[in-house]
């Protein structure tokens, strides 16, 4: 009777390491890199693939929860910038008005 094989174990730094190596080979080749872990390494691919799945970072969800969290005093804040903001983009706009309507007389009285 053949001996039991049992399942190689692998630090974290390992895992680290062989995902490092699967990334750049796929930055510099485009692809192939967990099939050159597999030759190099010899870790069967549904463990890369698992070990990729795990540390993949996830996105955190944008919903009612981590809006509620915000900071109302940065809110605030920035409101106050907007708003200012705003105020010396209106007076822009009343002056740049202003200087149409005087362009305006001056082209009709050149014109009459």
């Amino acid at each position: 009777m053949p001996a039991k094989k049992t399942a190689k174990r692998y630090t974290e730094d390992q895992k680290t390491d062989i995902l490092a190596f699967i990334e750049k080979f796929n930055a510099e080749n485009g692809r192939g890199g967990q099939t050159a872990a597999v030759k190099k390494y010899g870790v069967t691919p549904l463990t890369l693939a698992a070990w990729s799945k795990k540390s993949a970072k996830k996105p955190k969800k944008a919903g009612k929860s981590t809006k509620k969290f915000r900071n109302p005093a940065k809110l605030i804040d920035r409101l106050k910038v907007v708003s200012s903001e705003i105020a010396k983009a209106e007076k822009s706009l009343e002056k740049l008005q202003a200087e149409a309507k005087e362009l305006r007389k001056e082209i009709r009285a050149a014109i009459e």
